[in-house]
């Protein structure tokens, strides 16, 4: 706790004095987080926000090293010397090239794991309670694994009102999840008081309603809050699910350092909180109990001032981040042992020759898939609403659940709280695939995709490889919310690659691939192309490649350039076109993140016109990049301008034939062609 508090006193004086442009104070949680933070054992996991430096210390720090002189026994010989641990971290909180983020992230945002050292440490985004289903994640891997270890997750009182709150605690309990979830409630959030957040006379009751055990402590007594700390641990490492606690803090600092928002606490309400300051006081109580030994307390304070001057001093005189830093990869590297086969170069492979060889929907291709890889890796698990028993709602993984009944996964209702916990898996080394039930239900969890899963990488250089199934697009019949095709909202976020196979073949080994590979994929599977498109499936494992297009039909005329449905569209006119002699070639992109860039120049290179095929809505959909990249790559070649055909601004009717009438088909596009030739 006194280490903790010289920090802040360090941090805020440097805020003061302006070299240091933020700062989130936790003067005033220490007995809380530091208590939290000292019940973790090596391998457990830590999920923290602005305020839980007191927790993050006792898992970096050996307490023989820290405090040689204090009694503690041997060094536990796992973690790093303390003061460079207290280096990297002054680093990391003033920016500098040595932090553990090298300067992409503020304060506390970086994540820092280091399994020999036995420190699982995963840090926050700025959307308050996104990090809850993630903590979820983190223990849901430690469940699965049987090691017994757990994850405690912090969130102010003002988070407990977001959706995630709600949608990582509910899977938690559903599940049993060795999760800890500790609510620092100091009664004002940002500047909200507690009254204008919830209706709830205590946060801890709302445990009752997930079936999850709940407390409520005062978070300014250390021996309290180890009681229920310790009887937290206990249930969730016995595997009897999680436990809420609610400490009770005097809100003493504002939400950041110089942003007024003290100002909202009543004067008698403030004086009261610094009276009951938990280190000022728990000092006193042990010194009056007899606990702490004459001269210990001016030891430890000595300890510490020496530990942050000479960690800070170092710090400040640190470099600060290369300016190459700033383009580092935002995707993690392949491991080149798994790709063990090239990627088909058509979509058909040669026939027997017996004229009776079974051929396979691009359903039933996902399905294998996802089954060979279940057999193969042990780290792959599937999630998703009723993939189980009932076997999803395309039947995909039928038969998979009787099979692997512990990774075949129902989940609740809750795109974000199940993406959430696939993501703190990933962390943990298994590779979750998550089937949306329908692709347009992807923006219930739109934040962790794009803020939590996209992003890690390039923040930590850590992989996150999880697989996000979308059936998407239009054709159907199903109206405006189960038609869209999303994948344009994804290819604008850097950290999340986007596939959209067009053939059975494809299909199944572009998902092969995206469950390998490192990083978060989402893949787009057009419900049209299900039972329609049907192939004859190699008997050897196939596995593609991302970020390879094919020539699907080669031309001479013109280039249509389509992905997913639009690729047979695309084939669809080629077909009429050539009727009048007109020599139409069609590349299939297959994965737009990573793109295919030559194939798609090269081609118009030879032909000299382009055409560009999406079913998703024309403004800025993917086919607005696809001709920025022809006029600027192709531009001294094309004896024409790029032309669009793609679906109206406006949303799927349910009438089949309102929505045919908007949708990109075979005779929009031999019409435009048509024009384009003109030129």
């Amino acid at each position: 706790m006194r280490l903790a508090r010289e920090l802040d006193a360090r941090f805020e004086n440097l805020l003061l004095t302006g070299r240091v442009s933020k700062w989130y104070s936790e003067v005033g949680n220490e007995a809380t987080t530091v208590i939290a933070g000292l019940a973790l054992e090596p391998g457990d996991s830590l999920c923290t926000l602005h305020r839980d430096l007191g927790a993050i210390l006792p898992v970096y720090l050996d307490p023989a090293r820290t405090f040689p002189e204090l009694g503690f026994g041997e060094p536990d010989g796992r973690r790093p010397e303390p003061g460079e641990l207290l280096y990297r971290l002054s680093c990391q909180l003033l920016g500098r090239g040595e932090g553990f983020s090298q300067g992409v992230e503020r304060s506390f945002h970086y994540g820092y794991l280091d399994p020999e050292a036995g420190i699982h440490h995963v840090g926050m985004i700025s959307h308050l309670g996104a990090m809850i289903p993630v903590a979820a994640g983190c223990a849901f891997a430690h469940k699965q694994r049987g090691t017994g270890r757990l994850a405690i997750n912090f969130i102010g009182e003002g988070g407990t009102s977001t959706g995630d709150f709600h949608e990582g605690l509910n899977m938690a309990a559903v599940w049993k999840l060795p999760l800890i979830l500790v609510v620092e409630n100091n009664r004002y959030a940002f500047s909200t008081p507690w009254h204008r957040q919830y209706a709830a006379e205590r946060l801890s009751d709302r445990a009752v309603g997930y079936g999850m055990a709940g407390r409520t402590v005062d978070g300014n007594d250390p021996d309290a809050v180890a009681t229920v700390v310790e009887q937290a641990v206990a249930r969730a490492r016995s595997g009897r699910g999680p436990t809420l606690i609610e400490a009770m803090l005097g809100r003493m600092r504002g939400h950041s350092e110089g942003d007024d928002s003290l100002k909202v606490v009543p004067e008698e309400d403030l004086e009261r909180y610094r009276a009951e300051d938990p280190l000022v006081t728990y000092v006193r109580r042990l010194e009056e109990e007899k606990v702490l030994a004459p001269g210990v307390r001016e030891r430890v304070e000595r300890r510490c001032r020496k530990l942050v001057e000479e960690a800070l001093g170092r710090a400040l005189e640190a470099e600060p981040p290369a300016p190459s830093v700033a383009s580092r990869p935002v995707f993690a590297s392949l491991d080149e042992a798994s790709e063990k086969e090239e990627s088909p170069s058509s979509s058909t492979p040669a026939d027997s020759g017996d004229g009776d060889v079974a051929k396979s929907t691009y359903v039933a291709a996902i399905s294998r898939a996802l089954r060979e890889e279940l057999e193969s890796d042990p780290n792959v698990v599937l999630m998703g609403q009723d993939i189980g028993v009932f076997e999803g709602a395309f039947r995909v993984t039928r038969g998979f659940h009787a099979r692997w009944p512990e990774r075949v996964l129902d989940t609740p209702i809750a795109e974000s709280g199940t993406l959430g916990i696939a993501i703190g898996a990933a962390l943990l080394g298994y590779r979750p695939v998550i089937e949306m039930q329908f692709g347009d239900f992807v923006t219930c969890g739109f934040n962790q995709l794009v803020n939590v899963a996209a992003k890690l990488f390039y923040r930590w250089q850590v992989a996150c490889p999880i697989v996000v199934r979308l059936p998407t697009g239009g054709g159907a019949g199903a109206g405006p919310f189960h038609s869209q095709n999303p994948e344009a909202w994804f290819t604008h976020v850097p950290g999340l690659k986007v596939v959209c196979p067009a053939t059975a073949i494809d299909a199944m080994a572009l998902l092969k691939a995206a469950i390998r590979d490192p990083n978060p994929v989402i893949f787009c599977e057009h419900k049209f192309l299900y039972r329609r498109i049907k192939e004859v499936l190699p008997e050897t494992e196939q596995l593609g490649r991302l970020g390879e297009a094919r020539i699907a039909r080669p031309g001479s005329d013109l280039t249509l350039v389509g992905y997913g449905v639009s690729t047979w569209s695309c084939l669809e006119a080629a077909e009429e076109l050539a009727e009048s002699g007109i020599s139409a070639e069609v590349v299939d992109l297959r994965t737009l993140v990573p793109l295919d860039e030559e194939t798609v120049l090269e081609s118009v290179r030879r032909t000299g016109r382009a055409l560009v095929v999406h079913e998703a809505t024309r403004t800025s959909g993917f086919g607005a990049e696809i001709a920025a990249l022809l006029a600027d790559g192709a531009f001294s070649w094309l004896d024409a301008p790029v032309r669009r055909v793609a679906h109206p601004d406006r949303p799927s009717p349910f009438d089949k034939g309102l929505e045919k009438s908007l949708l990109p088909g075979r005779e929009k596009i031999v019409e435009a062609a048509r024009d384009l030739l003109g030129w």
